[in-house]
């Protein structure tokens, strides 16, 4: 029996009160167990039955807490609701067009459901290379837009990182909640972000090697690698403003641990 939407969620409470009424009765189940139990049943209800509109998908993909380096078959999944095909896709005016459409949307629908797309789901999903798929998300970048899969996110590759993108945003003037918006992350990261740059700007401007940055700040070589560029770049009199900011709070800092400490 296909049950109407506005319905949905009343029946699967009713279903949720049968699942706990069996499990205590058949199984003596403690009551929180049983409680846990049909809670999930009936979450998966919600996910696989027919609250999916037309032209969505569900897929498992790694949960954004997953950490770099985990093998696949280690990996924390979760079942994400993308939208494959929209009608608002018919509107676009090339078939390159729509595929960056697509790109967006669903690496976005994942993100917002608590999981990351890598590049080759993305492409699978989407019936293209993986090739295809890295090109059309590098001049998304290029263009402004933030694609979060989950190389981007956990830094993992060779492409340039969130971090140094949200540096770089703040060094060309955006202000925290700008950034916020268009890099999907939040007010505290960006704020970390941002110190750690500052602090590998000050060593860097008093002369500490590669070596000792990553000792002293604690840095992976690539983010101090990105870091270093970024100084390099916007040392010029266009963008002295913000790096002038970070020189004067950093040592405004420096000045008061002192100050603590005697």
């Amino acid at each position: 029996m296909e049950v109407p939407k506005e319905y949905i969620s009343t029946f699967n409470r009713r279903i949720e009160k049968q699942l706990y009424s069996e499990l205590r009765r058949d199984y003596s189940f403690p009551r929180a167990v049983c409680r846990s139990l049909s809670e999930l049943f009936t979450s998966y209800l919600d996910l696989y039955s027919v609250q999916r509109d037309e032209g969505q998908i569900i897929f498992h993909a790694a949960s954004k807490e997953v950490p770099p380096g985990v093998p696949v078959e280690e990996m924390h999944l979760v079942a994400v609701k993308l939208t494959i095909y929209d009608p608002a896709d018919c509107s676009a005016r090339t078939q390159k067009e729509m595929l960056k459409r697509r790109i967006i949307r669903i690496s976005n629908e994942a993100f917002y459901q608590g999981a990351l797309l890598t590049q080759a789901d993305i492409a699978i999903l989407l019936g293209e290379s993986t090739k295809t798929i890295r090109r059309h998300i590098a001049e998304l970048e290029d263009n402004g837009e933030v694609i979060p899969t989950r190389g981007k996110w956990k830094d993992i590759g060779s492409g340039v990182s969130h971090k140094k993108k949200i540096v770089e945003l703040y060094l060309q003037g955006y202000e925290y909640t700008d950034i916020e918006r268009r890099t999907k992350h939040s007010g505290e990261a960006i704020m970390r972000y941002i110190k750690d740059f500052a602090r590998v700007f000050i060593l860097i401007e008093e002369g500490y090697s590669e070596e000792e940055l990553r000792i002293i700040t604690g840095l992976s070589d690539k983010t101090i690698r990105e870091y270093r560029e970024l100084v390099e770049y916007y040392q010029t009199q266009d963008h002295q403003e913000r790096l002038e900011q970070l020189r004067s709070m950093f040592k405004k800092t420096s000045r008061e641990e002192e100050e603590v400490s005697q």
